[in-house]
């Protein structure tokens, strides 16, 4: 009954908002509806409500409203309602993610949505929340790689969906790498983009997928296919009647004729782009094009138009304008000064030496604005000025100021490219030794191979020397002589196959090793934590297999290892790695007759790695001290039973093992099959794994 009503306010309420506009009565007639609610669910509608419509205009109270909603969602009267809280959760993300120092928090709001989402399949909420969590880390954090990490879950829907939000993450994931510097990936996302807004989207969004082509063409440094993008990109936004667009395509097809010296056709599209700039009340980008109109008119000879464009920049520049900006327009301001005068007033000198004096106030300016941007190209540019000007003043002693500055300045530059130069040689010197190391291993695993090959002709030959040994013995059973000779030749043979197979286990172990230093090489430049376990847990798989090898090479019997030995310098090694394992008392119980060949010791040591790993990594994070037991013992028949039990937290209530999603207990599983054995877990009071298994001679009896 409570359900019933509660789908009857919702659908009167959003009835009764349907027929208020979003003014300020509409905001009082909710909350009057909000205190006469009857249900909590009503209230929640009504606060979800009002954070939407204040998340853009008015922060505070939105964050405010989605606040209550969120806690009132979580009210037990709520429960029976789950969605009502993916919902807040999303509106309030997005207030949050509206503030100036409040993103992350709204992107934390957004990312506890999502597995709602997920578990109820909804793919379009799914891609939208997706694309908003892209949206704040690229646009407003700058977090590139996190921004196309998140458009890239949203692309990953777009076999199911084509919406706004999926074709707007394939744009803003070509934007952010295009910020990033790697255009031509950029240019990938881009044109799928616009295959997917040719189908369902408007003419300005496919106009803005264009004009983004045109920015990554133009940076690809192919001008000419990025000036008729930029052109296909300005008719789109006028037929959607799109102005400052307009003015942004403008201006970079008169950037792209500038860097073809098209230069009275750039002027042009200058022109009409600062029009619309003006109109839009676009101030940087109108300083802008006045900045390059006037550098234009300098190229052209037109001294006094490019004064009046230099000087229309500088009025025009917004407060909030980078000093780079205001020192490029007082460097030219400053250059056309220098020029006039030695051309048009060459013969005035009164003349000349005022516009000089005029310039060098230009160009002192330029200097102090290069120097708070701290860029030295601007640095270099404004002191160039200087120089030149005091120089034509002949005021000398300003002049080897600047001068000496100057010397200083390029110095810089030149200790710079050098480091730059040094840093790419180390590069290609690590490239090039990464190569070497793979180079060598490759043919480290081709001399065993035909090492392999060769022992394998050994054996044969071996076998071949014993049947032609037995008939001769049974031929010349008199010739004790030659007998005895040829049991000596045996013997020295079987000793030879002996040194032989210990040099393939060292071998082997050596090998095993150079892979997990390789391994631990490569490990060093990740940064993402499960990645970098993911490597751990590789490298002392690989090292328990190692461990085998040497037992074996260092047993006067070379057919079996004493795998209660093995164990316990197992667990030694492993207690070196995990930095719980300090506070963790490791036993070993194993009987002098617990002995196996290699067919079950390298399954059975990946196990024992594996579930003595897990106890070391995760039993005992909360615990000041623990214990662990290794156990493993004959059963009888062939048959041998391995326990590892720890006093530890244990594994999550409900846990079936048959249905572990992680890697190391697939493994154990998958190992223990191999071994024709089964796995059993027991989590009374810790974690407790018994593996019964079978050895070789029971699994091959042949």
């Amino acid at each position: 009954m409570s359900r019933l009503l509660t789908v009857l306010g919702i659908i009167w309420l959003m009835v009764f908002c349907s027929n208020l506009s979003y003014a300020q009565s509409k905001v009082d007639s909710l909350v009057s509806v909000r205190k006469m609610a009857i249900h909590d669910s009503v209230r929640v509608e009504i606060d979800i409500t009002l954070t939407n419509h204040y998340r853009v205009s008015n922060s505070d109270s939105a964050i405010f409203f989605g606040e209550r909603a969120l806690e009132l969602s979580r009210s037990e009267s709520m429960q029976a309602y789950p969605e009502f809280e993916s919902r807040v959760l999303t509106y309030l993300g997005l207030a949050y993610g509206y503030t100036p120092d409040q993103k992350r928090k709204g992107i934390s709001y957004l990312r506890q949505s999502l597995p709602y989402f997920i578990d109820q399949q909804n793919v379009t909420q799914l891609a939208y929340n997706y694309f908003c969590i892209g949206y704040f880390y690229g646009s407003h954090l700058h977090e590139y790689d996190s921004a196309v990490f998140y458009y890239n879950q949203a692309t990953v829907l777009s076999d199911t969906l084509n919406t706004s939000y999926v074709s707007g993450s394939y744009n803003n994931a070509g934007l952010a790498l295009y910020r990033k510097g790697d255009y031509e990936s950029s240019m990938k996302y881009y044109v799928t983009a616009l295959e997917m807004r040719k189908e369902t989207g408007s003419v300005y969004d496919m106009a803005c997928t264009i004009l983004n082509m045109g920015m990554a063409y133009d940076k690809l440094d192919q001008p000419e296919s990025a000036k008729n993008y930029y052109m296909e990109a300005l008719s789109g936004f006028i037929e959607a009647g799109h102005i400052p667009n307009q003015a942004v395509s403008q201006k970079n097809i008169a950037d792209v004729l500038t860097s073809q010296d098209s230069l009275s056709k750039a002027l042009t599209y200058y022109d009409e782009a600062s029009k619309l700039f003006k109109k839009v009340n676009s101030i940087y980008l109108l300083s802008d094009c006045f900045l390059n109109m006037g550098n234009i008119y300098v190229k052209l000879g037109e001294y006094q138009k490019a004064e009046d464009f230099l000087l229309n920049a500088e009025s025009t520049v917004p407060t909030g304008a980078s000093d780079r900006f205001k020192s490029q327009i007082y460097v030219n301001l400053a250059r056309v000064k220098k020029v006039v005068a030695d051309s048009v007033l060459q013969l005035d000198a009164v003349r000349k030496k005022k516009t000089l004096r005029e310039g060098a106030g230009f160009g002192e300016k330029a200097l102090d604005y290069a120097n708070s941007s701290n860029s030295l190209e601007v640095k270099v540019m404004a002191t160039q000025s200087l120089l030149d000007i005091y120089e034509a003043l002949g005021e000398y002693q300003k002049g080897l100021r600047y001068a000496r500055a100057l010397n200083q300045l390029k110095a810089q530059t030149s200790e710079q490219t050098q480091s730059d130069a040094m840093a790419r040689m180390a590069t290609e010197f690590e490239t090039e030794r990464i190569k070497n190391e793979n180079a060598l291993l490759e043919e480290t695993q081709k001399a065993q191979n035909a090492r392999l090959k060769q022992q394998n002709l050994l054996i044969y030959g071996i076998a071949l020397v014993l049947v032609l040994i037995l008939v001769i013995a049974t031929i010349i059973y008199r010739g004790r002589l030659r007998l005895q000779k040829a049991n000596g030749q045996i013997e020295q043979s079987l000793s030879e196959k002996e040194l032989l197979l210990k040099e393939i286990h060292h071998r082997v172990k050596n090998n095993l090793q150079v892979i997990s230093s390789l391994l631990e090489l490569q490990s060093f430049g990740i940064e993402d934590e499960k990645a970098l376990s993911t490597f751990m847990e590789g490298q002392n798989r690989v090292k328990a297999m190692a461990l085998i090898h040497q037992k074996l090479y260092q047993n006067e019997n070379l057919a079996t290892i004493d795998f209660g030995e093995y164990a316990e310098q197992l667990s030694q090694d492993l207690a070196g790695i995990y930095p719980n394992a300090g506070k963790v008392t490791t036993s070993v119980n194993a009987g002098s007759k617990v002995k196996f060949d290699i067919d079950t010791a390298v399954p059975l040591g990946l196990i024992l790695n594996e579930l003595i790993s897990n106890s070391y990594k995760y039993a005992f994070e909360d615990k000041e001290v623990g214990e662990l037991q290794v156990s493993i013992e004959s059963i009888g028949d062939g048959k041998h039973q391995l326990m590892v039990e720890d006093n530890g937290r244990g594994l999550s209530k409900g846990f079936d093992l048959e249905k572990a999603k992680s890697l190391g207990l697939r493994l154990v599983n998958r190992l223990a099959e191999q071994l024709y054995g089964t796995v059993e877990y027991y989590g009374d009071h810790g974690a407790k794994f018994v593996i019964n298994f079978e050895e070789s001679i029971r699994r091959n009896p042949s």
